[in-house]
């Protein structure tokens, strides 16, 4: 017996994570791409975004203030959001308020904390009760009973996802010193968005990498306010991303003081078994031997998050590597995973092969 179809929008589908996001559900055995919304092509059709989605190629596009009434008329089960964090934020609220279960991908709803949201995004909770609600989805570490009955699922941000993936369960074995968590992500170009920007123009990047956002991470406290319940309330982070001169892909170096007197090389060892563990039976985290051994070429087109772990006997850390496509597992990848258990279909679902890596 065939499990009958989801339906399915999708707002804010021009940029790349909701593009992402529209390839994935054209391979969907049950989601089905009903509407989208996008102010730009409003009239149109996803044909007009991508002519190889066929399947899906006819659903229609309404501007964002049409959205809420859009996937009301069109019987919009779960609607995924992708445009900008203020936008999703008020429909959400509205959207849910019609009984139409919501997949945020922008950040809106990723830090609970109003202060800390305001810090990092610049606005309030639309609805503090709706926003209080949301699960986290961070797949691997997220209840699947919570996922099912979620009206908000908040997916996280590509870079609290390649960090947390890292670190969620050495923080859960008390493997994290509060005071000596610093990670160093680089990241393609795609981590910043579909915008016009300087510092993105390929004549800026080619033969280039540089840092950015240093002093003021907007991504740290969404991390912190993960692995501080866990850890400590004195936890500390230093955060710091660089961009690549490429497409897509993120890769996290995290240089950890690991609690104990033990050399570094004993201390890897450690580290390395309780990931080992916590991502046995994982579908897509795959663990290396050497944090050498990770790289992007891995992960770049799949779902797949890669991980190595190596001792630094001189600085007596330990160095755990860590390797996701940002478009994929670091968003719409997760967000399909997340909407598979949403609606108790296998996590796999659709996500076996990626999207090859188109920007």
């Amino acid at each position: 017996m065939e499990s009958p179809e989801i339906a399915v929008g999708i707002a804010g589908v021009r940029g790349y994570k909701g593009t992402e996001t529209a390839r994935l559900i054209a391979r969907h055995p049950q989601l089905r791409l009903r509407m989208i919304a996008s102010d730009v092509i409003a009239g149109g059709t996803l044909r007009d975004i991508d002519p190889d989605l066929v399947r899906d190629g006819d659903a229609q596009a309404v501007g964002y203030n049409d959205t809420v009434s859009a996937a009301v008329d069109m019987g919009v089960d779960l609607m995924l959001l992708s445009t900008r964090p203020v936008q999703c934020a008020r429909l959400a609220v509205e959207l849910i308020e019609r009984g139409i279960r919501v997949l945020d991908l922008s950040g809106a709803h990723v830090i609970a904390d109003p202060g800390a949201q305001f810090q990092a995004y610049g606005f309030l909770p639309t609805d503090a009760e709706i926003a209080a609600g949301a699960v986290y989805g961070l797949t691997e570490h997220a209840s699947p009973e919570a996922l099912r009955e979620a009206k908000l699922v908040a997916n996280p941000t590509s870079y609290a996802t390649v960090v947390l993936l890292a670190l969620m369960p050495l923080a859960k074995a008390g493997l994290l010193d509060p005071d000596g968590v610093v990670v160093d992500v680089k990241a393609g170009t795609t981590a910043s968005g579909r915008k016009a920007r300087m510092a993105l123009l390929f004549s800026e990047l080619a033969q280039n990498c540089y840092p950015e956002k240093i002093e003021r991470h907007p991504h740290a406290p969404e991390i912190l306010e993960r692995l501080s319940p866990i850890v400590g309330p004195g936890t500390r982070l230093t955060l710091t991303s660089h961009i690549l001169p490429i497409t897509r892909g993120q890769l996290a170096t995290c240089y950890l003081k690991v609690p104990g007197d033990e050399p570094a090389e004993a201390a890897a060892e450690r580290v390395r078994a309780v990931l080992a563990e916590s991502y046995a039976r994982s579908a897509f985290v795959r663990l290396v031997d050497r944090g050498e051994s990770v790289d992007l070429r891995a992960v770049v087109g799949t779902n797949r998050c890669v991980l190595g772990v190596s001792p630094d006997p001189y600085g007596g850390r330990v160095v755990v590597v860590c390797a996701i496509d940002n478009l994929l597992k670091g968003t719409a990848g997760q967000a399909i995973q997340n909407a598979n258990l949403m609606f108790g279909l296998p996590e796999t679902t659709a996500l076996e092969l990626g999207t090859g890596g188109r920007p």
